[in-house]
C-alpha cells in the first residue's frame, strides 16, 4: 500500500551499522523537498535507504546513490522489504533504482531531478552541489541533513555560491524511553540541521 504521509518507524528497516536517517528527521526533510508524484529525486549518500523508501512510497522516482558495500546490502534488502524496487534502469513512479557509486560521478548519466537528498557527501559537497547545479529542474529543490557545524558551513558556501536560496533548520527531538519499572525518561536524539536550498 502506498503511504499519504512518512512516517516508518526505524525499526521497520534493517539497519546493522549503516547510519540511518532518524523517522522524525526523515519526515521533516520530506516535508522540506515538497514532492510530488513522479517527481525524479536523487538520494545521495542513500544509506540503509530509509529516506528512498519514503519518497518511493509518497509516488517519487527515485535514484539511491550510495558506495559502501555494507549499506549497498542494506539499502537494496530495504528496497526489497517494502515493495519499491524499480523493474528496469528508469524507475517509475513509486520505485527506486539503486545506483552504485561515488557522487558527482555516479550521478553523470541520470534523468535531470526535481529533488534532491544529500545524507552524506563522503566529504565531497561543494563537487555534488557543482554536479547537480547543472542537472536540477526548474524549481528544483535540495535538502541536506547535516550533524556538523563543518558540513553545515561547506553546506550553506556551496549553495550560496550556485545561486541557491537557502533555509536552515535545527531539529532536535527527544524520545520516551522506559529506564526502570514505573520510571520513564525522555532521552535526547543527536540534533540535526536541515539545509534547504532552491533557485
Amino acid at each position: 500500500m502506498k503511504r499519504a504521509v512518512p512516517g516508518i518507524p526505524d525499526k521497520a528497516f534493517e539497519r546493522g551499522n549503516v547510519p540511518m536517517t532518524k523517522e522524525e528527521v526523515r519526515s521533516l526533510a520530506l516535508a522540506k523537498l515538497r514532492l510530488c508524484r513522479g517527481d525524479v529525486l536523487y538520494d545521495i549518500g542513500a544509506g540503509t535507504g530509509s529516506v528512498t523508501v519514503e519518497a518511493a512510497l509518497l509516488g517519487a522516482r527515485v535514484y539511491a546513490v550510495e558506495r559502501r558495500p555494507e549499506a549497498l546490502e542494506l539499502l537494496r534488502r530495504n528496497l526489497a522489504k517494502f515493495g519499491v524496487v524499480a523493474s528496469s534502469a528508469v524507475p517509475g513512479d513509486g520505485e527506486a533504482r539503486v545506483v552504485e557509486g561515488t557522487a558527482p560521478e555516479a550521478l553523470r548519466n541520470l534523468e535531470a531531478p526535481h529533488r534532491v537528498f544529500i545524507g552524506g557527501s563522503g566529504g565531497r559537497m561543494e563537487e555534488i552541489i557543482d554536479a547537480i547545479t547543472e542537472k536540477l529542474l526548474p524549481e528544483g529543490r535540495v535538502v541536506i541533513t547535516a550533524i556538523t557545524l563543518e558540513t553545515l558551513q561547506r553546506a550553506c558556501a556551496a549553495l550560496e555560491k550556485a545561486n541557491f536560496e537557502q533555509e536552515v533548520v535545527l531539529a532536535s527531538f527527544a524520545r520516551a524511553e522506559k529506564v526502570r519499572e514505573g520510571v520513564t525518561m525522555m532521552k535526547a536524539m543527536n540534533p540535526v540541521f536541515i539545509i534547504t536550498g532552491w533557485r
